[in-house]
């Protein structure tokens, strides 16, 4: 092995290493990408190389939707759509076996179109609907493993922060991949109300999960009517990618001024509350920027070592079968899932497993999307699934162990729906290709 493999496999190990020691994803990737690049070429060109680097990452196009987005997901928060998303869907469905839980599972979908976070859809619906879910009488496992697994659609509905990063890493179009998540996303939340369903009705705990009285027809109009605002937006944004009105930078920039508009006519929004969102909105997309600058410094120095071209070669004994491939990626993710948060595992993985799927003839929109997925099933894995130790931070009261049993069932539906998306492609690909 070459000198700059060497210090390559060494680099991605400490990288890994740092980040399990709990530092900093964007500190421990830039740290290792400039130290080094730095032994590989010397200071002048490392110097140079992280100058572009920068440059590049801050004026690129592609991530000039992120503030939007998240200042969309932000505002909606101050708005307080979620809580009026989880009141209309109890109205809508509260009279059914599970229907607490599934109005859950619905809301934080509602939620994710226009928050695009896990861990903020995870914390908002745990403070809406574990404590209404406890007074019907849920055990306590099965309501903290409805909202750890409904917060998870966050980062595949879009607005998605986690697409985007990955569109700007593998050069893919965030316009193909947005329209892809529509599949994916039925597939999960039909997978996911069947996994609370289910157990309700063919379980012998005698608990039915029925909260509430069926709903009169004015409840349930004004049910619907409060959730107008996020199914418009939802709407404009897939509507307007799918007809070409709009390109994806575009959506992002009216989805926010509809939220905006939204807030401030039906005065929801106050200017405090504005000010909240504007400030989060720069707080995290500074960290974001971060982060990406520091992942296109690491992914620069695997470059310079050639680790990439090894692993390639390491494949090219199953490169024939995409399937092969696809199995022994899905491995390595499901154990990094337990280990790190799901924006680590995309930044160490993307630059080592995009060159082998083009090599093995895997489409990158379908990675992208498959990648995502993953994730979210590495987000309520035990013991390191980051919504599993968000809903812990917010409810202490919650055991670890109350929470493990809790999301069984919903790995079991990930896991069903990871095997359906390798079967069955076109659940992905269906849409993006069909808008060309």
């Amino acid at each position: 092995m070459s000198d700059g493999l060497l210090l390559g496999g060494l680099g991605f190990a400490a990288t890994m290493i740092l980040i399990l020691l709990e530092v900093p994803v964007g500190v421990a990737m830039g740290l290792v990408g400039i130290l080094g690049t730095l032994f590989i070429l010397g200071t002048d060109p490392t110097v140079a190389m992280g100058a572009s680097t920068v440059w590049e990452s801050i004026t690129n196009y592609t991530l000039t939707m992120l503030p939007l987005f998240v200042l969309m997901g932000n505002l909606a928060v101050q708005t307080g759509l979620s809580t009026r998303l989880f009141r209309s869907m109890t109205t809508l469905i509260g009279h059914r076996r599970g229907g607490l839980a599934l109005a859950t599972i619905g809301a934080s979908a509602g939620f994710g179109m226009i928050a695009g976070s896990s861990l903020a859809t995870t914390a908002t619906m745990g403070r809406i609907a574990l404590p209404e879910m406890e007074r019907a009488g849920y055990p306590r496992s099965v309501a903290a493993g409805t909202v750890a697994a409904g917060g998870t659609l966050g980062i595949l509905i879009p607005p998605s922060t986690i697409l985007v990063i990955y569109a700007f890493l593998a050069e893919q179009s965030i316009r193909q991949l947005m329209l892809a998540t529509a599949g994916p996303t039925l597939l999960a939340i039909t997978l996911y109300g069947l996994a609370v369903w289910l157990p309700l009705v063919f379980g012998r705990s005698g608990f039915s999960g029925i909260s509430r009285d069926k709903a009169s027809w004015a409840e349930k109009r004004a049910a619907v009517l409060d959730m107008s605002p996020v199914l418009f937006v939802f709407g404009l944004v897939m509507g307007g990618l799918y007809t070409g009105i709009f390109t994806a930078n575009e959506t992002a920039a009216v989805g926010a001024a509809v939220v905006l508009a939204y807030g401030v006519l039906s005065r929801r929004l106050s200017w405090p509350g504005f000010i909240a969102a504007a400030l989060d909105t720069a707080l995290t997309c500074g960290a974001l920027y971060l982060v990406l600058i520091a992942a296109n410094l690491f992914n620069g120095f695997l470059a310079l070592s050639g680790l990439p071209f090894l692993l390639t070669g390491l494949f090219s004994g199953i490169m024939d079968s995409p399937f092969l491939v696809i199995l022994m990626m899905t491995a390595v993710y499901f154990v990094l899932g337990m280990l790190m948060d799901e924006l680590a595992m995309l930044l160490l993985t993307i630059p080592l497993f995009v060159p082998i799927c083009q090599m093995a003839g895997v489409d990158l929109v379908w990675f992208g999307i498959y990648a995502v997925v993953i994730v979210e099933l590495g987000l309520i894995t035990p013991p390191g699934g980051m919504n599993l130790f968000v809903l812990k931070t917010t409810n202490p009261e919650y055991t670890m162990l109350e929470l493990w049993k809790g999301v069984v069932p919903f790995i079991l539906a990930d896991l069903l729906r990871l095997a359906l998306l390798i079967l069955f492609p076109a659940i992905v690909l269906w849409l993006p290709y069909s808008a060309q």
